[in-house]
This record gives C-alpha cells, structure tokens and sequence, in this order.
C-alpha cells in the first residue's frame, strides 16, 4: 500500500489518488480504442466520444460526491466543488456522467448509443478495477473492521511525492476511523484489520467485464444496437456497490433500513436492469418463434 501527497510547490494535495486515476483513464481508453477499431467503429469520433465521456465522469464523480455524502459542506460552500485539495469524488457519480457525457457526443453525431457503449465497457470496467486498486493502495474507501482472514491493516503516514518523505503530520482516514473506534492505540502506525472494500470491488468489476465479454462475442454481431450490454454492465455494479456499502466504513446519510440513500437508489436501479433483461429475452425468443 502507498498512500502518497502531491507536493507542487505551492500547493500540497493529501492522500492524492489522481495518479492512479490517470492509470485507470490511459488503460482504459487504451483498450476503448482497439475495440473500436477492430469492430468498425467510427475512429474519426473516437477522440472526441472520449474527451466528452472524461469531461462527464469528472463532473459527474465530483456532483455525486457532494450530493450524497457532503451535500451540507456544498451548500455551506458550493465553491469546494472546484477544490483540488479535500475535494472527494464518487465512482457512481463518475459512471453516470460519463455515460451522459458520451450520450450527448454520439446523439450531436448521429451515432448508436448502444453500440458504441457495448464497444467502450470492458474498458470503463477496466478502469474501474484500476481505479479501486488506486484506492487500496491509498487506503481510501475502506471497509469496516473484520477479524476474518481477509482483513488488512492500513498504513498511518503517507508519503509526500517527489520528495518520497513520510508525512506524520496526517493520519490516514481508515487509521482515524479505528482509533475513533477504539480498535487502536494513539502511538499504533497502522489500523485495525479492515475488509478491503476496494479489492472486493474490483474483484466484482472484474467478474461483471468476463460476463460482458462472453455477451459481447455471442451477440453483437448478430445485433449492434442492443442495449444489453450497457443494462449488465451499470445494473451489474449497481447491485455490487449496494452490497457492499454494508460494509464500507466511511458511508455517510443512512436513511432507512440501514441503507444509504445511494443504496436505494442502486438497489432500485439494479432491479430495474433484472426485469429488463428478463424482459428483453423473453420478447426475443418470442420473435425468432415468430420468424
């Protein structure tokens, strides 16, 4: 684990993941780019469907952020939103705007949404697996304490970049949460045993981009504009991240049946892509009987 600050000079960034998000965007639009090639997409559109969709995660994680975890420090100060330091940002958040993002791209330039999205999800999943690694290793979004046999424990300090110094002045939010836990002592460097969320996350996002793959080569040949793919891939995280906020130590906003408000919305969502699934091969079998 290397939970790092970005020293610029006249700034200091702490426990920075934007390093590791860059990672996740490169690779991710790296194999975006190979998909489309190799199964006819419109590579004078590539660069522009990338930027919009990059554009829409950013706001979109930095929206969802505020608006389901600190919506009261966005209305004390909505100018934190632009913030480079103590600025959170959500994966959610980031999905659904990108998605909108690119919707607006592909619809200004009379493109299929379905098609290029079935194009682009093993490598958004891609990213996102990366970008949770990311988040393990920065010790972010960590989960609560467990004493099972996948519990970690997660470092105090960082370490400030480019300097490559342990900065002691900080200590990390998953060893804040177990000291205000009373899981550890004031003079411990490292927390409580913590379910790594992240790498249960990433995990899941892996297993949801082999489905997609196997959907993919079964299908879209035989049918482009499908919107299969895209109900699997955000229905499928959907119900992976409702799942696992029951374990996630630093959700905030419970409302009803210990459920987070994203819970709920996530758990409605991803209903919502079963029945439609469901509904979709039934109307489809249906069809080819017909034929």
């Amino acid at each position: 684990m290397l939970p790092i600050h970005l020293d610029l000079g006249f700034n200091q960034i702490y426990f920075y993941e934007g390093i590791y998000f860059l990672i996740s965007i490169v690779l991710g639009t790296l194999w975006a780019y190979k998909r489309v090639q190799k199964y006819g997409g419109r590579m004078d559109k590539f660069e522009g469907l990338i930027v919009w969709s990059i554009v829409g995660a950013l706001i979109g994680a930095r929206l969802s952020h505020y608006l389901f975890w600190q919506s009261d420090a966005f209305l004390q100060n909505p100018a934190i939103i632009l913030s480079l330091t103590g600025a959170g940002n959500s994966i959610t958040g980031g999905l659904m705007g990108g998605m909108l993002g690119g919707l607006l791209f592909v619809r200004r330039n009379k493109m299929n949404y379905w098609e290029y999205f079935s194009l682009l999800s093993p490598g958004i999943l891609l990213g996102q697996a990366v970008g949770r690694i990311g988040c393990f290793l920065n010790g972010d979004a960590y989960g609560t304490a467990t004493s099972s046999f996948l519990g970690m424990q997660f470092p105090r300090y960082g370490t400030t970049i480019p300097a490559f110094e342990t900065e002691y002045r900080l200590s990390s939010p998953a060893w804040q949460y177990s000291y205000e836990q009373g899981l550890v002592e004031q003079n411990s460097n490292l927390s409580a045993y913590l379910h790594p969320t992240q790498l249960y996350e990433m995990f899941g996002d892996l297993l949801i981009l082999a489905a997609i793959l196997w959907i993919f080569n079964k299908f879209f040949e035989k049918d482009h504009t499908s919107p299969l793919i895209f109900f699997i891939h955000t229905g499928g995280y959907a119900l992976l991240r409702f799942a696992l906020e029951f374990i996630r130590a630093d959700k905030e906003g419970v409302s009803m049946f210990n459920m987070t408000n994203l819970q709920i919305v996530l758990l409605l969502y991803g209903v919502f892509t079963i029945v439609y699934a469901i509904r979709y091969f039934i109307l489809k079998n249906k069809k080819a009987a017909h034929v």
